[in-house]
């Protein structure tokens, strides 16, 4: 293994050395104004090379007007000099063997004193910092041949890629991702990253985007959230382009992509399809239906004019520890089998109709096998002594989704004062899962260890769904610039049926070895649940003086949900499920009412700008349910109100930099399955319950943001403190007796998390270096969580620490990146103090692309783990090579014959370490390994668009309006 990893490295050393050349050329000068005979700062000066007029690097003359540039091999080249209060300037400069150093002395620049006319923007300059908005141009981010998005987000600072495709950046999972700023598929991340090619793309823009009323009403609604926009390059505007891979491998691997689109100014359609059974799963899937067969409840209130859509599914506690390096292997556990298909389409009809619609189509079956160790404490109620049970439990499961999902977004431009936005969506679900389970437990009393529980189950589950979707928005602006109303109506139907079995035998023993009791069930369970949710809002602005916007708004929200639960026992007698568990059975209907008004006060400066407001709102939860087991109904209804602050802060205190701070409180109200009160005895060891008397959760967030890039050193920093505490929290309250969990919810005070993160990104200046990095990364959280353990408050408190460094290097032939992660968990509780754990967890990374004579590329990327702290027999380092050999064809090379080799040392595995209120789990799944594959590859680029001529750059979207900072002739 050791000879292998150093092999590798000694490839990487040797394929740098073969590209070294001389760089000892310099250009040096100084800049003086013609009139004044002072020097000029702050200048652009651009280096472009003469042979194809392609940029070089860049700087900026410091305060005394002198600049250098390094680092420069012999050949020859333009200096293009840029400023907006100059005329532009440019002179010929040659560096060869006998004069490596080019001193040009005094530069006199005239002033600018008559229009710019024509001018040339470079999109090399590798970051732009533009208020909130951070924008990566990809040509300072090479990539190798025939690569996806998704690879060119892998290089660029601050943005992570997991390997199932997730994307963080600045350390928030991004949750939407626009195509030149229209949806993509609904705006499923991965559908645009993985599908999307890398040199088709200008730059990639980083934000937190708004609701569509924010962004008209100029008022920040609280309801931001991390979003990236890919720009395409403007020569893609016409024509078509798309990709085609077909591969087959040993033990029956298979994998077809296909890709197509088809521009032609506003109008343009994309066509994917996908099928494999090699775990790529290129859609991020959306389960609309909750574990309970029911649709997922929807929040109530917000901050501003936040929607009544943020509901959450039922809170089971269980955290993932090491801030990323805890889970080993690769992402996607089990074996998946997929196929997807769908199409994307835009166009915009004249000046007044744009649209934008999609739909989708998923099939995905994954067979799940796993290896699950839990270790728990309990207070035994009748002795009060304290226990550690230890489960051990093999797992085997089938799951099946089948997914429709329908999106549209219709804009409608109805004169130059009125407009209109629908929005709808439609998605359809079917579900098929099974799953089987043995298991036996261990209970520890005072050095006292036996044999407590024998458990051996089988579960069925087939649900079908619809959610269908309305959003629809009408903007009017008054003849008064900033005077504006808004009326909004947000809606979601849903329903769902479901169908399911269970057959579990549980054998329960004493610490003498005496069998005490069982439980046998066979049971039938149905469920149909439905929801209905509504919010009607409104919002108006009117303008105090020239930059100065007062906001009234008003929304009305009423959601209802029902659930109707039928359990049926096995009837040897009459061999059908007819015998009633009236326990389980029960009809449960739950109505949120609410009123909310807010005002907001919004400032806007040249450099700066800030909001701040508040809104009340009284809220009623009333729930209705009916237990057949007692034959009565019980009515639960509880009002309560809740203030919403909000507050933002934006600053931009020169070109590049922008800090940012943000509040805002807002409500969560609870799931029907947190308020139904029937037990969920799926996991008869693990019962579960819902709780009629639960009230709406209140949550507070701050944030501080600073981003800044230095267009001098090329240094990119981006920075958040992040603090979050709430009230009413719905937790977990966890009693044991007789070797059964239950859990039921309840609320409860004294939760509060703080996190931190900082991204450092260097790009290299140095010609030789160009599109290569240093990225560090840092993220230290704090979690102070609250429970209930048989009635005692339990307190846990997580400490995270996540160090990351990694380096790209880009050359014509190689490119190659290193990267570290090493991460530190400390845990401790206040009642089950047998599970206070602290421990490290390591992830090391290399990938290497070169290219020899020929178009032969060999591509290798290899990630060692190494985790400690764990139960015996899963503490184990895990080598995880893969590696592949390819042949570019055809004419312009757009063709690609590959063979590769996953898993090489066979080596894979998944190991998972979860924590909850009272145990600690490590989890070992069944993982895809070593297989072979011969594959074609086939991209398609035919366009018919306005193309860069040569030695004119394109310009970078959003830069128009800077093209006066960073402009060459």
């Amino acid at each position: 293994m050791k000879k292998n990893f150093t092999l590798f490295f000694l490839l990487l050393v040797l394929a740098t050395a073969v590209q070294a050349q001389k760089t000892d050329g310099s250009i040096r000068g100084k800049l003086m104004d013609t009139l004044a005979k002072a020097s000029i700062p702050d200048a652009t000066i651009s280096l472009i090379k003469t042979a194809d007029s392609s940029l070089i690097t860049f700087t900026l003359s410091n305060k005394q007007g002198v600049f250098e540039i390094k680092g420069l091999v012999e050949g020859d080249y333009k200096l293009v000099i840029s400023h907006q209060s100059y005329q532009p300037f440019s002179k010929q400069v040659t560096i060869k063997a006998l004069q490596w150093q080019v001193e040009l002395g005094d530069l006199i620049v005239e002033k600018n004193i008559k229009s710019l006319g024509e001018v040339v923007v470079t999109s090399n300059v590798p970051i732009v910092v533009k208020n909130d908005t951070v924008q990566f141009n990809a040509d300072a981010f090479k990539t190798k041949p025939n690569a996806t998005a998704e690879d060119l987000l892998k290089k660029l600072p601050g943005v992570e890629v997991d390997k199932d495709g997730n994307v963080k950046a600045q350390g928030e999972q991004v949750q939407k991702v626009y195509v030149d700023g229209k949806e993509f598929f609904g705006n499923d991340p991965k559908l645009a990253t993985k599908n999307l090619t890398a040199d088709m793309i200008e730059s990639v823009q980083v934000f937190d985007d708004m609701s569509d009323q924010a962004k008209f009403t100029k008022i920040d609604d609280g309801s931001r959230s991390k979003t990236m926009n890919i720009k395409l390059k403007k020569d893609r505007n016409k024509g078509y382009f798309g990709r085609a891979l077909a591969g087959i491998g040993s033990d029956d691997r298979k994998e077809f992509n296909l890709s197509f689109n088809k521009f032609n100014g506003n109008q343009r359609v994309s066509f994917l399809f996908n099928a494999n059974n090699i775990n790529k799963q290129g859609f991020s899937f959306s389960d609309v239906i909750s574990t309970m067969g029911g649709f997922s409840g929807f929040g109530g209130g917000g901050g501003g004019m936040m929607s009544a859509m943020g509901g959450q599914l039922m809170n089971m506690k269980s955290t993932l520890l090491g801030g990323g390096g805890n889970n080993f292997g690769t992402g996607n556990t089990g074996l998946t089998r997929s196929l997807s298909t769908g199409v994307n389409y835009s166009d915009q009809w004249g000046t007044k109709i744009k649209m934008t619609g999609s739909y989708f189509f998923s099939n995905s079956t994954n067979v799940q096998q796993q290896d699950i160790l839990r270790r728990s404490t309990y207070t035994e109620l009748l002795s009060g002594l304290d226990s550690i049970v230890t489960l051990n439990r093999k797992t085997y499961s089938r799951n099946e989704n089948q997914n429709h999902r329908i999106n549209l977004r219709l804009e409608y431009l109805i004169d130059s004062a009125n407009s209109l936005l629908y929005t709808p969506s439609l998605t359809f679900q079917h579900s098929e899962n099974i799953s089987q389970d043995t298991s036996f437990s261990t209970s520890a009393i005072q050095n006292s260890e036996y044999l407590s529980t024998i458990t051996r189950t089988a579960n069925t589950n087939n649900r079908n769904g619809v959610n269908w979707g309305n959003n629809l928005l009408f903007r009017h602006k008054f003849s008064k610039t900033g005077r504006t109303i808004t009326l909004g109506w947000n809606n979601t139907i849903g329903n769902s049926k479901s169908q399911g079995y269970t057959l579990s035998d549980n054998d329960f023993f004493n610490e003498t070895g005496s069998h005490t009791d069982s439980i046998f069930q066979n049971q039938q369970n149905k469920q149909k649940t439905t929801t209905n949710n509504n919010v009607f809002s409104t919002s108006y602005t009117e303008p105090i003086g020239l930059n100065k916007l007062l906001e009234l708004n008003y929304a009305y929200t009423i959601n209802k949900s029902t659930s109707d639960r039928l359990v049926n026992n096995y009837n040897a007698t009459t061999g059908k499920f007819d015998s009633p568990e009236l326990l389980l059975t029960n009809n449960f209907e739950n109505i949120f009412l609410a009123h909310r008004a807010g005002i907001n006060f919004r400032v806007q400066e040249k450099k700066y700008n800030y909001q701040f407001g508040i809104a009340m709102q009284r809220a009623t939860l009333e729930s209705q349910s009916f237990q057949a087991f007692t034959g009565k109904d019980s009515l639960t209804t509880d009002s309560y109100t809740n203030f919403f602050p909000t507050a933002n802060f934006n600053y931009n205190p020169a070109k590049g930099k922008n800090f940012r701070f943000a509040y805002n409180g807002r409500t969560n109200q609870p799931t029907i399955s947190q308020l139904q009160n029937v037990p969920d005895v799926t996991d008869r060891l693990n019962v579960r319950i819902g709780n009629p008397d639960l009230q709406p959760e209140f949550n507070h967030n701050v944030n501080l943001n600073y981003n800044t890039f230095n267009m001098a050193t090329f240094k990119f920093i981006s920075a958040s403190l992040n603090f979050s505490t709430t009230s009413n929290k719905i937790v977990n309250s966890i009693d044991y007796a007789n070797g059964v969990q239950l859990t039921r919810p309840v609320n409860v005070d004294g939760y509060y998390r703080g996190s931190s993160y900082v991204t450092l990104g260097i790009p290299f200046k140095k010609p030789e270096l160009k599109g290569s990095s240093m990225n560090f990364t840092n993220n230290i959280s704090y979690t102070r969580d609250v429970s209930l353990l048989q009635r005692q408050r339990n307190v846990g408190k997580t400490l995270a620490i996540n160090q990351g460094a990694g380096i790209n290097f880009n050359k014509a032939t190689i490119d190659f990146g290193i990267k570290a992660n090493l991460a530190y968990t400390n845990v401790r509780y206040s009642v089950n103090t047998l599970l206070n754990e602290d421990y490290f967890t390591q992830t090391y990374s290399a990938d290497v692309s070169y290219t020899f004579k020929g178009s032969i590329i060999l591509t290798s990327d290899f990630d060692y783990y190494i985790n400690t702290g764990r139960a015996d027999g899963f503490n184990q380092n895990i080598p995880l090579w893969n590696a592949s050999l390819s042949k570019q064809v055809f004419k312009k090379k757009n063709g690609e014959v590959r063979f590769s080799v996953n898993d090489i040392l066979n080596q894979n595995q998944s190991i998972t370490r979860t924590n909850g209120d009272n145990y600690i789990q490590d989890t070992k799944s069944v993982i895809l390994r070593r297989y072979f594959m011969v594959s074609l590859f086939f991209n398609l680029n035919k366009m018919g668009g306005k193309q860069a001529q040569p030695g004119m750059p394109v310009m970078p979207p959003g830069m128009e309006r800077k093209v006066r900072e960073i402009r060459v002739q």
